[in-house]
């Protein structure tokens, strides 16, 4: 019978409904029909689901994100990428993925990181000879680091829905970001070493060291952030509230944002984080109608009895979660997978931090692979270039992401050593 519930989902998304009412309307309709809710219930599951002090970063992050694009704080963070990695062959293309990096530690929203990076960018790099396809793709894969390296909307999501510590999976993030962010780097100069792309001048120490000293107080931000939330003098959701503090205050500062600015910046973040909430109250009430079938239990009994070994099992789970990826915004799939594989996986022994890092990396990995790659159509009105070439250029380049995603689901260390060096 649950199978109705799955077939509902799939045809209300296939056809065009927009996420969050798939999710509540595929719900109520099967749990109507078939489970005998309650219509009073359904509502109150979707506020009980938004219902969460944790939640309450994620509003406060996103509209940091958009303080910093608008404050000009980003570009300063691109200043100090191009003046030291500017006179590499391909040194623009690792700039775009160094700044998508440390915009990362502010925002963890991918889709901003594609907007805010790739107007700055993309430009730039057509301008110098890039193609438009490979300014486009790669700027859309090097902004899935932004939900990977903490502060992270998915990790925050993740441990919400999963009851683990948002500390802890920040924390195991750092390494896999830095990861992702290399091995992208590789691949880009692999392709300008193969296509001759232009490299400027070597910027001398003593540019290199204003371009430092400007955007110094900037990298307060994540410093703030992070270190407040890992030493426990901040809970994540003051530390994102005093990250958008300083974002303004550096704005006000910096004299780059006026009121037209800021109003903008809080209708965006306003319009995505309520976006966003529906579909974590959906999510919940999606995954209550699961939890109340059992879903969790069986499929935990079918991995732990598949006659396979856990090379293939973690392989498997990989792959569908890849697939997942393709079709759904990793938010709202983090939160309908968390609550179903997190008991599964600890039934197959993997610590839920681990769990954490192999679904929300699958799933963010989704925001820049076809057909609802996000950070894909993004970045191809950016560039001004079809979707279709921005795919073609953006394979190389997901094929290294996934990669670096194999290596931390297993070689589980990658993810304890910022664990074992804080001690």
């Amino acid at each position: 019978m649950i199978s109705i519930l799955f077939i509902l989902f799939f045809i209300l998304l296939l056809i065009g409904v927009p996420i969050a009412f798939v999710l509540i309307i595929s719900t109520a309709l099967y749990g109507i029909a078939f489970g005998n809710i309650d219509w009073l219930l359904i509502p109150q599951r979707v506020a009980y689901g938004v219902n969460s002090y944790v939640m309450l970063c994620m509003p406060f992050f996103i509209l940091a994100g958009n303080l910093m694009a608008q404050g000009g704080i980003t570009k300063r963070m691109v200043d100090v990428a191009q003046a030291f990695v500017g006179h590499i062959r391909g040194g623009l293309a690792f700039v775009d993925v160094i700044a998508c990096m440390l915009f990362g530690t502010i925002s963890g929203s991918a889709i901003t990181g594609t907007t805010a990076i790739g107007t700055l960018l993309i430009p730039s790099m057509k301008e110098e000879g890039y193609g438009a396809g490979f300014s486009a793709g790669l700027t859309a894969v090097a902004s899935t680091c932004c939900p990977v390296i903490p502060p992270s909307l998915a990790f925050v999501i993740y441990a919400s829905a999963a009851k683990v510590s948002v500390a802890d999976m920040f924390t195991a993030g750092v390494l896999p970001g830095i990861l992702m962010g290399g091995s992208l780097m590789i691949v880009a100069y692999v392709y300008s070493r193969k296509n001759n792309y232009v490299r400027k001048e070597k910027t001398p120490w003593k540019f290199r060291y204003k371009a430092i000293l400007r955007a110094l107080p900037c990298l307060g931000i994540p410093i703030m952030i992070i270190g407040g939330i890992t030493s426990g003098f901040f809970t994540p959701t003051e530390a994102a509230a005093m990250a958008v503090v300083y974002a303004l205050i550096l704005s006000i500062i910096y004299r780059t944002l006026n009121l037209k600015f800021l109003w903008r910046s809080l209708v965006d973040s306003a319009i995505d984080s309520g976006a966003i909430m529906l579909i974590v109250g959906g999510c919940y009430l999606f995954g209550w109608v699961i939890s109340n079938e059992r879903i969790a239990v069986h499929l935990t009994e079918a991995l732990v009895s598949m006659d396979c070994s856990l090379f293939i099992k973690l392989l498997i789970i990989n792959i569908v979660l890849l697939i997942v990826g393709m079709f759904m915004d990793s938010s709202p799939a983090i939160l309908l997978v968390a609550p179903i594989l997190a008991p599964a996986m600890v039934g197959l022994g993997i610590d839920p931090i681990q769990t954490g890092m192999i679904i929300c990396i699958n799933l963010v990995i989704g925001l820049s692979t076809p057909p609802v790659g996000v950070c894909l159509y993004a970045a191809s009105n950016i560039a001004k270039v079809n979707f279709q070439e921005t795919v073609r250029s953006a394979i190389p380049f997901l094929i290294a992401t996934i990669i670096v995603l194999m290596l931390i689901t297993y070689i589980p260390i990658i993810t304890q050593i910022p664990f074992l060096i804080l001690g």
